[in-house]
């Protein structure tokens, strides 16, 4: 039972993860990278646990069962499945609540200033293959000096290189902000 709770605190870990951190994009490799390490462990976590529970069920004998060596390998591709399914639902989830954050922290002390559209900014991130996320990129002068940060290309897709655009910014977290 304890490697469940480990694997379930894993899981959470994650959610966490990407709902405050994700809107930062200097952050936003390092996050993907290991939200996604960290819910492939914590299902690891859960699974085994879970796996051993149900050892003495026909299910689990028909699944496992040495004869059955193709069962085998479609219940293992099925965990992989679940595992990309569990991830996707987690990473939606946490985004989701990232952005109730930033409408959070838009609604309080927010300031004004004018940025800089420095232009598409291609983040890769490696996991078995590597990954490309392109992002519009946006520098802002703040308190805390120049922040850069990404839009969304097909969005924001109409901004030229070297555009100056109004942006609003929360006073707490600067990193947080949206376009006029």
């Amino acid at each position: 039972m304890k490697k469940i709770y480990i694997g379930l605190f894993l899981l959470l870990f994650a959610f966490l993860l990407i709902a405050l951190f994700v809107h930062n994009l200097d952050y936003w490799v390092s996050v993907k990278w290991w939200s996604l390490n960290i819910t492939t462990v914590g299902s690891l976590f859960i699974f085994f646990p879970v796996m051993e529970r149900f050892k003495t069920t026909q299910f689990y004998q028909f699944l496992f069962t040495p004869k059955k060596w193709y069962l085998s390998i479609l219940s293992v591709l099925l965990f992989i499945l679940i595992l990309t399914f569990l991830y996707i639902f987690i990473e939606k989830t946490a985004s989701l609540t990232n952005k109730k954050i930033q409408a959070y922290y838009l609604n309080g002390k927010v300031q004004g200033t004018i940025g800089k559209v420095i232009g598409v900014v291609d983040l890769t991130y490696t996991l078995k293959s590597t990954y490309h996320q392109p992002f519009m990129a946006v520098e802002y002068p703040t308190p805390d000096g120049i922040l850069r940060q990404g839009l969304d290309p097909k969005q924001y897709g109409y901004l030229q290189n070297g555009q100056k655009i109004e942006i609003i910014y929360s006073r707490d977290h600067p990193s947080i902000f949206k376009v006029q």
